[in-house]
């Protein structure tokens, strides 16, 4: 009987195991409170298996971790700015008024910021690319309902 390979990440899953721990949980009380198999949690944990991109917000949400804390690197350098067009860009959720930019500053074209998008997303590792693509859809799918539903002046 030929068994299957390894495809998860060891440290990820001691990561998982390390925070349950800390919170005082089982594999049982995870798997409940994930709604995921306990086998599931602890192949993850084992390293045997990857969460699927679908779990990721689920296990990182119960154990009370962002995205970036559960899956990024543990001390990750800070993401340089790729494109010198957004160079003085607010950060991620400021408001937009905290951006103080000159007027005359030109805005970039749609292929610039495609371009800057796609490079931030590729630089996430693999495990959470998929769910980071996701999130910024939902953000912009938001933001146009809120646009449309908007009372008019």
């Amino acid at each position: 009987m030929a068994s299957s390979p390894k495809t998860g990440d060891l440290e990820l899953g001691q990561k998982i195991a390390q925070r349950r721990e800390e919170l005082g949980m089982t594999r049982k009380d995870l798997a409940s409170a994930t709604d995921l198999s306990y086998a599931y949690i602890s192949q993850i944990e084992t390293g045997y298996r990857l969460p699927s991109a679908k779990h990721h917000l689920v296990l990182a949400r119960v154990l009370g971790l962002s995205l970036d804390e559960l899956f990024g690197a543990e001390e990750a350098p800070p993401v340089p700015v790729r494109s010198q067009v957004f160079a003085h860009a607010a950060p991620v959720g400021a408001p937009r008024a905290a951006t103080a930019e000159p007027r005359s500053r030109r805005r970039p074209s749609k292929e610039e910021v495609v371009e800057l998008a796609s490079q931030e997303i590729e630089s996430l590792p693999a495990s959470v690319r998929l769910e980071a693509l996701s999130e910024i859809q939902l953000r912009i799918m938001r933001s146009m309902t809120e646009e449309q539903t908007r009372p008019r002046r």
